[in-house]
């Protein structure tokens, strides 16, 4: 396959995806067996640049940014590419993390509003995952999330980019379905959270979001946001710390 990808680009050079597609199969290797990970950037680079407007090698350059630390990096590949599929969890996952690893501790930097989400929504998710691991090791999903929660994840995976159907189902839970999982298991997050108070503010949060993603103007909610976010990585520290 790899000679056969070769091939086609000796053939026909200004194919965009010729070279995305062998930076696929090069990928599909553990990196550290890759000879060269500068060929795989300078061939997903190539077909951005013969075609701009792809998604998919920005994604697949912000990937690989991501698995080799450069998260700043890998962050504007990620934007780019939000704004051709605004509905792109994967993509949305990814970006969390990046602006969650180049944030400083309990966000003593300046976030943008909409980073300050993510960092506050990835801090939500790591936070529901670790503590529902902890108490249900590998079931989990089955056991500590109501069964409409992951109905309505796997409906809303089933309706997104082909590329998606495998990922995590959490990624595709939105902060009403946060709320219904802490309220559904209250003897596990009330240790760490005063659960009715926080159960308010989620609800809070997912019209913030929907003004946030939509460019609507906002007075208050960046300043909750940016609190919500320390609050939650303050307690993130906690359970690590306790683990």
């Amino acid at each position: 396959m790899e000679k056969e990808l070769r091939d086609k680009i000796k053939k026909n050079p200004r194919d965009p995806m010729n070279y995305y597609y062998l930076a696929k199969e090069l990928m599909k290797k553990s990196l550290k067996d890759i000879y060269s990970v500068k060929e795989i950037e300078n061939l997903l680079k190539k077909s951005i640049d013969i075609k701009p407007q792809l998604w998919a090698p920005k994604i697949a350059l912000g990937e690989l940014m991501y698995k080799l630390g450069r998260f700043s990096e890998a962050e504007p590949y990620f934007k780019e590419s939000l704004k051709g599929l605004p509905e792109s969890e994967s993509v949305k996952a990814y970006l969390m993390k990046c602006v969650s690893k180049k944030s400083e501790p309990y966000g003593n930097n300046q976030l943008s509003k909409q980073d300050s989400l993510y960092v506050f929504e990835n801090n939500v998710r790591e936070f529901i995952r670790t503590l529902l691991e902890e108490n249900y090791n590998e079931e989990w999903w089955r056991k500590g999330v109501p069964q409409k929660i992951r109905a309505s994840c796997a409906a809303r995976r089933e309706e997104a980019l082909d590329e998606e159907k495998e990922a995590d189902l959490l990624l595709f839970a939105d902060f009403h379905d946060y709320r219904m999982i802490i309220e559904s298991n209250k003897n596990i997050f009330s240790s760490y959270i005063e659960t009715k108070e926080w159960c308010k503010k989620l609800s809070e949060m997912e019209p913030i979001r929907n003004a946030i993603a939509h460019n609507r103007p906002l007075t208050i909610a960046p300043i909750r946001i940016k609190e919500y976010s320390i609050t939650f990585s303050k307690i993130l520290d906690k359970i690590k710390n306790k683990n």
